[in-house]
């Protein structure tokens, strides 16, 4: 199993980084995603479909858990066409990190890569750098 974990601390309220996180379908805010839609209703079950620029299919994230009071979620990427990574799960989660700043913690797992010739490393390589990126525009949108 590969793992990572990427922290961050943002200039934005946990409450309001919360109602972004929590509104799991509604990726409006994230400039990496042309659209995103929702499968089933709000809460742990949901699946929301991701369309990137130049993919033919959705990626597929599915809530597992999720808790306002630690706030904390857990979801997988769904097997399909345009995953590259095998099994990948992520646990996000918010602390206070003093006023109107958060501590934003992804961490994240995968078995393995589904593309020859793509080592685990540079896909976590990858994927920290999306959170990062992910994690400021998330801000932006808390703060607005």
């Amino acid at each position: 199993m590969h793992e990572f974990t990427v922290e961050k601390i943002v200039d934005a309220p946990v409450a309001g980084m919360w109602r972004v996180v929590a509104d799991f379908a509604n990726l409006d805010w994230f400039p990496g995603a042309e659209r995103s839609e929702a499968v089933g209703g709000p809460g742990v079950g949901q699946v929301r479909r991701i369309y990137m620029p130049g993919m033919d299919a959705p990626v597929e994230e599915k809530l597992l858990a999720l808790d306002p009071e630690s706030h904390t979620l857990e979801y997988a990427v769904l097997e399909g066409p345009v995953n590259v990574l095998r099994d990948y799960r992520v646990v996000a989660s918010l602390q206070e990190a003093g006023p109107d700043k958060t501590r934003a913690i992804w961490q994240a797992a995968f078995s393995g890569v589904a593309v020859d010739g793509v080592s685990p490393e540079d896909m976590t390589q990858v994927m920290r750098d999306t959170y990062d990126g992910m994690l400021d525009a998330m801000a932006a949108a808390a703060r607005g």
